[in-house]
């Protein structure tokens, strides 16, 4: 899942690091044995830490979604995007940190497609939401501006992107809104989910299976989510988001995924060697069904006022 990483997500994995670099050395459990009475408030703050952490690097970034859509052959389709509109119409932080997040899926996902009119508006519907969470810090109006000069050179485009979602939930960390991170961090997840399995149609029987298998590889994905989630539990923000995704996380848990033996094989130059696997699962057709119109519900839900 991890195959497709740019250099800039490397950069903001070492900003990530430096950031949570108190909690590398040990696990959450450890982090918790090892703190006094004292320093029970502090015990607490590094659970969300270690579960901010765990939930970057294991959900797929923007980008990386938006390439794995296009890799299934599925073509642009603006008509599943978000309306940019609607940026203003969302009032509460929680709401306002879900469709950060499914924005920056949707900007990267136009970005990426060169739509380059489609990605300035979506530019100016983050810009909205990043005033209203109180992220300007994160996102100013150089980068913006720099936005809109690159609009025709992709690679920029992306890269812009790329840094302007990774600072700004990296000051959603910083000011200890790890509630507002999760949020931002699962709207921009179920939004590519979504555009993904929108076209799962057993008459598309080519770009079916591969989306099928798309959402069997995000099964682990969402079961680290959904960790961080009840990590989070005693918030409750966090809590609603928990019992809005239960049934998603009933449908997941029923797919069974069966892995073949590894096989070494050596390459042509005699030096190197490959390990192969191949895996199946058992989800039937229905079943896929139930899971695709489940990420529609959420989204849904997500979306509206």
């Amino acid at each position: 899942m991890r195959n497709i990483r740019f250099s800039k997500f490397l950069l903001i994995g070492g900003i990530c690091m430096l950031m949570f670099h108190s909690c590398n050395t040990c696990s959450r459990k450890q982090t918790i044995e090892n703190i006094t009475i004292d320093l029970a408030d502090l015990a607490i703050d590094s659970t969300y830490v270690n579960m901010a952490q765990k939930v970057f690097y294991a959900l797929p970034t923007p980008i990386e979604m938006s390439m794995l859509i296009k890799s299934l052959g599925i073509g642009y389709q603006s008509d599943l995007l978000n309306d940019p509109s609607n940026a203003s119409k969302y009032l509460t932080h929680q709401k306002m940190a879900f469709n950060f997040g499914v924005y920056a899926t949707d900007l990267t996902y136009a970005g990426l497609f060169e739509q380059s009119q489609t990605v300035l508006r979506y530019r100016r519907a983050i810009q909205q939401l990043t005033e209203g969470l109180g992220l300007q810090s994160a996102l100013d109006l150089n980068t913006l501006q720099l936005l809109e000069e690159n609009i025709n050179n992709k690679d920029a485009v992306l890269n812009i992107i790329a840094d302007m979602y990774a600072s700004c939930m990296a000051t959603f960390n910083e000011n200890d809104r790890y509630s507002l991170t999760l949020a931002m961090l699962t709207g921009a997840w179920l939004e590519g989910m979504y555009i993904a399995t929108n076209k799962i149609d057993e008459k598309l029987s080519i770009n079916d299976k591969r989306v099928k298998q798309l959402v069997v590889d995000q099964q682990l994905t969402f079961d680290i989510l959904w960790q961080a989630m009840n990590d989070m539990k005693d918030v409750p923000e966090v809590a609603g988001m928990m019992n809005d995704m239960l049934e998603l996380s009933k449908l997941l848990e029923k797919v069974n995924v069966y892995y073949s033996p590894s096989e070494v094989k050596l390459a042509a130059d005699g030096k190197t060697s490959h390990i192969t696997s191949t895996s199946t699962n058992d989800a039937t057709s229905e079943l896929f069904t139930k899971i695709k119109n489940q990420i529609q519900i959420l989204r849904q839900n997500i979306i509206k006022k």
